[in-house]
């Protein structure tokens, strides 16, 4: 990394080229870091875009909440909506929801799990409840 690097500052976003190199980290200039104050970030990369968001996080503790569902309808996004309430689901820190070839559709999110009023069981099994959805995974993400 060039640490002469300048950053403009001037408008609402910097920018940098990031090198990717198979089997060796990516690294961030040091004012990137400053300006971030976290020393963790959730990574997501979104596979049918080829986009990788980063998200700064305090606490390295979260889950990755993934259904499979026949159809991505208003009725699944309502009942989707009960579900997170009864749980106090509401600090997310990414969501998506996509359908792949018009064959499976999924609904994604990335959550802190001290947030939550229930078990993560009783969250799966109300989920697993709701009409069109074939799998629930929740599981920490590494």
């Amino acid at each position: 990394m060039n640490e002469s690097l300048v950053i403009d500052r001037e408008g609402a976003t910097s920018a940098i080229i990031l090198h990717f190199t198979e089997g060796k980290p990516v690294e961030f200039p040091a004012e990137f870091v400053t300006d971030i104050g976290e020393k963790a970030a959730l990574t997501v990369l979104h596979h049918k875009d080829k986009v990788v968001k980063l998200f700064p996080v305090a606490s390295e503790d979260i889950n990755l909440l993934r259904i499979e569902i026949s159809d991505l309808s208003r009725n699944f996004l309502k009942q989707l909506n009960f579900a997170f309430n009864d749980a106090k689901l509401s600090d997310i820190i990414f969501t998506t929801g996509v359908c792949l070839r018009g064959e499976r559709c999924y609904y994604e999110c990335y959550f802190t799990p001290e947030q939550l009023v229930t078990t993560m069981k009783e969250l799966e099994d109300s989920l697993k409840k709701i009409p069109g959805v074939t799998r629930v995974t929740l599981r920490k993400v590494e």
